[in-house]
């Protein structure tokens, strides 16, 4: 199994790709359709779903193109299904390219372990950056992706009206940090870390 990452988007979010035997998970497709496209065939790889960790607009902006491509699935935690319904419009707002508004195909729930073309994948509910946020744990790889709710030395916003300070707090010392110390960590934007270095030199936590 392997898990590579695609800088995309304006906001230079990290879309990552799990692949096995063949086959691909498409994590965060948030633009530059034609990069992951272009991975996936070199790879020879056929993908089987997109899982994204939240529905911020940075982070959707493929969905709907890979999904129709591939007629393949679109997972997300319901409670961020607002933010995907306001995707383009969230978009604009910010002077970037339109995008479309995915639709959700299946919802992910918390503790929910995902089985998709033979990759495992955890889901943990991390509420606090957004309302549905959830961190993905491929424990084949020892490898945790955490959308933005955790980043090397640093954490997610939580200063939108829907975020929450304490709830980001609790997902990430409760949940998150029940991980084994040697987890790698592979957030939303930015570079890699793992659990025991965020334990020892995250300032916010």
């Amino acid at each position: 199994m392997k898990l590579e990452s695609i800088i995309v988007g304006p906001l230079a979010v990290n879309c990552y790709i799990i692949s096995k035997d063949g086959k691909a998970v498409i994590v965060d497709p948030g633009g530059n359709t034609e990069s992951i496209v272009k991975y996936l065939k070199q790879g020879k790889l056929t993908p089987v779903a997109i899982v994204n960790t939240h529905g911020h607009f940075d982070h959707i902006g493929s969905v709907s193109q890979l999904k129709e491509a591939y007629d393949i699935p679109f997972m997300l935690h319901k409670d961020d299904e607002f933010l995907c319904s306001h995707g383009a419009e969230s978009s604009a707002m910010f002077g970037f390219d339109k995008i479309e508004n995915p639709a959700i195909t299946d919802y992910l729930t918390d503790g929910q372990q995902l089985s998709l073309g033979g990759i495992e994948i955890g889901v943990i509910h991390t509420p606090g950056h957004s309302p549905g946020g959830v961190c993905l744990y491929v424990r084949e790889l020892k490898s945790v992706m955490t959308g933005d709710t955790l980043f090397l030395e640093s954490v997610g916003r939580s200063d939108f009206p829907y975020a929450s300070t304490e709830q980001l707090m609790h997902s990430i010392r409760e949940k998150v940090f029940s991980l084994p110390d040697e987890t790698k960590v592979f957030p939303g934007h930015g570079p890699s870390s793992s659990i025991g270095h965020e334990k020892k030199f995250n300032p916010f936590l």
